[in-house]
């Protein structure tokens, strides 16, 4: 092997490592942890933030389950409308989030969106609104 082409193999070698493991370069740079609650620990959360406007109740699903019944003062944005990702980034990304669906699977995806997208403090209903009224927790319609 020639010098050149040792040092060519070398150099490339090197860069494909940064770029590897640069952190800069990675796809998904939060660091937010979304905390998963109980229907329990989440009426405590509520209750304890009922009049701190830095408080908000995100719930993902759709408009139609949304009108059928939802947790008192929640804002509905539906994660599967297509431009889901547009409306939740026009949201205060430093305020307190508590996101929520029927069962949980929605949310979870929801609020990965929200960690990448740089928002701060994330919390999601475990079971959903599915445990959250079989706990017999108050709703509006």
């Amino acid at each position: 092997m020639n010098k050149k082409l040792y040092l060519r193999s070398i150099i490339l070698l090197l860069l494909s490592s940064l770029i590897i493991t640069d952190p800069i370069i990675a796809e998904d740079n939060s660091s937010t942890e979304i905390k998963i609650i109980t229907v329990e620990q989440a009426t405590t959360l509520i209750d304890k933030n009922k009049n701190n406007s830095d408080f908000i109740i995100l719930d993902v699903r759709t408009t139609e389950e949304f009108n059928s019944g939802h947790i008192s003062n929640a804002t509905n944005i539906d994660y599967k409308s297509a431009d889901f990702k547009k409306k939740v980034s026009k949201l205060n990304r430093n305020k307190t989030y508590v996101t929520y669906c029927r069962s949980g699977r929605r949310s979870t995806s929801a609020s990965e969106i929200m960690a990448e997208i740089g928002f701060e403090d994330i919390y999601m209903i475990e079971g959903g609104f599915v445990a959250w009224d079989k706990a017999n927790l108050p709703t509006d319609k």
